[in-house]
């Protein structure tokens, strides 16, 4: 019982540390120099990062990305300053694009990048996955990953193959990434994308003329190859580097990006308020970070040897305690960087708590220990990915990684458990702590029959003693001062009850109550049971409405606990009335909780209370959000920037984000507004 309730405490303590991860949030001048301190409600939080993308710059990016969510900001910026490096950590950088297309397809909220100086590497895929991107005049941006084989690929029979391999998978991820954004990419903007990523792809800039017209095209090798056979002529053809790096002006130019003559125009580009423009300031949850994400493993380990000196230490505590804060901690790291959120950790708990309850209040049902065992697995696993099933090499790769850093972690506490099992208990201070085996009853061996039955045993039968603790249907009882081992023919019996020894099948004691029914005993063991079958049904109507209050209010998995804990207590209570009564409500839980949660979410979208969490679509034609821009229809104008289509434009004195629909206009073209559609303005040539 001390586990369960250091289970539950740490489950406590673990809410609050995701709570205070908070930090506060610094307004943000648009310019090279710092922001001022003054505390600002943001509608747009800017993440720095520079150098290598670690563990402390993921966890910041993250918990940036929660915290806009939480607030309702519009935009999420990533400023990528001379950022990324090698060997960074690819599950990290998984969960990061993951969040960060996430938050933008689900949340609605608009992901920027803006580069300055080289960025590659990890950076430079970020940038990728954002909605949009603009790059400063001295930024470079590619160079994702080098040609060089890693050193698991040089152990292979043919490295070059395995790097081959590797790098078509990581093409293969980006490309659907790439196919999943609100603004698709020209051909020959994710022909250049693409090339970044994979460094065996030589991007040709050339003239080619076509039906007596001349235009610059992107192209690979086999498309050169392809023309050239086609008769196709060729002009000024020019090779650009492997592995792929664009200058700002070429990364705008194929409209891979948009260029910025200064930091100070992003408020322009975004059409957003400079003062609203806030950055979360470093917490001390991203300090821990670094040096949780060397000690993750080793945490796990010792958290649970700890557990096992719990099972080996008569109520002190400490030890379950200090397993349980270790293996809090080493989720905690996968929370900050967002390999885990908390319906993992929510699995993890309750699967301590079900192998608690099959140790400690059902032993020898199994049920509960291989539920706990099955729940410990999946949030292990889930809890070093950002998905669930594998959808490309890529996340099989990690797959087949984590499932195998996982058998590396139970191998470990098994051989350590198994060592620590019998040297502690002869080292001087733990052999006071550890509790002892129970010293073997005295043999009377070659004394029987010859037949494996211990004649000591034998002379049990018909004598009378006390149950020493539960017999479900195994356990102990005390006879003569004697303990022994013993059973029941199928039911169960609590501590303290008289029983007497029916048999001995070989050596097995076979035990029964000695206490017959009394004259009208029956009916109040009817009464009794009666009870129980109402207990278990109040306990299963209880947890089935927790699991209904779950899905219609908001309590960060704290409901969720309650009805795990009632629905635990009616599997419980029914199977100390009897083994088919506790079947029949397990069988009943496993039926009823599907079906209760799909009812549940149905039914939400039709309350009063769901009607005010979900959003509801507009009906009709879409309106301008901003009415300013209705008022904008057919009124002329003139670009400011080059429409490829989109771009700005000064129509009615005001510099409007436009677009057309499709045709390319160069700068100081005079151009009218056709179309208002939302936040879209759409233009045509005047």
């Amino acid at each position: 019982m001390t586990l369960l309730r250091g289970l539950w405490v740490a489950w406590l303590g673990w809410l609050l540390l995701a709570v205070a991860c908070g930090g506060p949030v610094q307004r943000v001048e648009l310019r090279d120099g710092k922001g001022d301190q003054a505390a600002v409600e943001p509608s747009v939080l800017v993440v720095t990062l520079t150098g290598k993308l670690g563990s402390q710059e993921v966890a910041r990016c993250h918990r940036s990305l929660r915290e806009a969510i939480a607030r309702g900001c519009k935009h999420v910026v990533f400023r990528l300053d001379g950022a990324g490096s090698m060997n960074e950590d690819v599950p990290d950088l998984q969960s990061l694009f993951d969040h960060v297309q996430s938050a933008s397809a689900e949340q609605s909220l608009s992901t920027v990048a803006v580069l300055r100086g080289r960025v590659t590497y990890g950076a430079a895929a970020l940038a990728l996955v954002c909605d949009r991107v603009f790059v400063l005049p001295n930024a470079e941006w590619g160079e994702v990953q080098k040609n060089e084989p890693e050193l698991l690929e040089l152990l292979s029979e043919n490295p070059e193959d395995a790097r081959g391999q590797q790098i078509d998978a990581v093409r293969e991820a980006m490309a659907a990434r790439l196919a999943a954004k609100k603004e698709k990419l020209s051909p020959d903007a994710e022909k250049l994308a693409l090339a970044m990523l994979d460094p065996r792809i030589q991007i040709v800039l050339a003239t080619v003329r076509e039906g007596g017209i001349d235009r610059q095209r992107v192209l690979t090798t086999a498309d050169v190859t392809a023309l050239q056979a086609a008769g196709t002529k060729l002009l000024g053809d020019q090779p650009l580097t492997r592995p792929l790096m664009l200058t700002a002006a070429q990364a705008d130019e194929f409209r891979l990006a948009t260029a910025l003559s200064g930091l100070d125009q992003l408020a322009d580009a975004l059409t957003i308020d400079p003062q609203t423009i806030g950055e979360l300031t470093d917490n001390w949850a991203e300090h821990m970070v670094g040096w949780l994400e060397l000690l993750q493993p080793f945490l796990l380990v010792i958290g649970f040897l700890l557990l096992i000196v719990e099972l080996k230490t008569p109520g002190i505590g400490f030890a379950g305690l200090f397993g349980v804060l270790f293996l809090g901690l080493a989720l905690f790291y996968s929370y900050l960087v967002g390999l885990a959120e908390i319906t993992e950790i929510l699995v993890f708990f309750l699967g301590l708590a079900a192998i608690a309850v099959e140790i400690f209040l059902l032993p020898g049902t199994i049920v509960f220990g291989g539920l706990g065992f099955l729940f410990l697995v999946m949030a292990l696993v889930l809890s070093r990915q950002s998905f669930v099933l594998p959808s490309n090499a890529v996340e099989e790769g990690l797959f087949l990684v984590n499932l195998g850093q996982l058998t590396l972690l139970f191998v470990s506490v098994l051989v350590l458990g198994a060592v620590m099992w019998r040297v502690l208990p002869r080292i001087p201070f733990f052999n006071r702590v550890f509790l002892l085996p129970p010293e073997p009853a005295p043999s009377t061996a070659g004394t029987g029959s010859g037949l494996g039955v211990d004649a000591g045993l034998t002379a049990l039968v018909g004598r009378v003693g006390t149950a020493a603790t539960v017999l479900r249907p195994s356990g102990a009882m005390e006879i003569d001062g004697q303990r022994i081992d013993v059973a029941t023919e199928g039911e169960f019996l609590p501590a303290g009850t008289k029983v007497r020894v029916l048999y001995v099948n070989v050596n097995l004691v076979v035990v029964a109550a000695v206490e017959p029914e009394a004259p009208g005993a029956g009916p109040v063991s009817r009464h009794r049971e009666k009870g129980s079958v109402g207990v278990v049904l109040l306990l299963l109507i209880v947890g089935l409405a927790l699991l209904v209050a779950e899905v219609m209010l908001v309590s960060f998995g704290v409901i969720l606990a309650l009805a795990g804990i009632a629905l635990l207590s009616a599997v419980f209570v029914a199977f100390q009335s009897s083994v088919t009564f506790g079947a029949i409500i397990v069988g009943t839980e496993a039926v009823l909780t599907p079906l209760v949660l799909m009812a549940s979410f149905k039914l939400l979208p039709k309350t009063k209370l769901g009607k005010e969490l979900i959003l509801a679509g507009t009906a009709g034609t879409a309106a301008a959000a901003d009415p300013g821009l209705t008022a904008l229809l057919d009124k002329d104008g003139v670009t400011l920037t080059a429409l490829r289509p989109a771009g700005y434009a000064r129509i009615d004195g005001r510099k409007i984000d436009v677009t057309t629909r499709g045709e390319m206009l160069d700068a100081d073209v005079p151009v009218v507004v056709l179309d208002v559609s939302a936040n879209r303005v759409v233009v045509g040539r005047r």
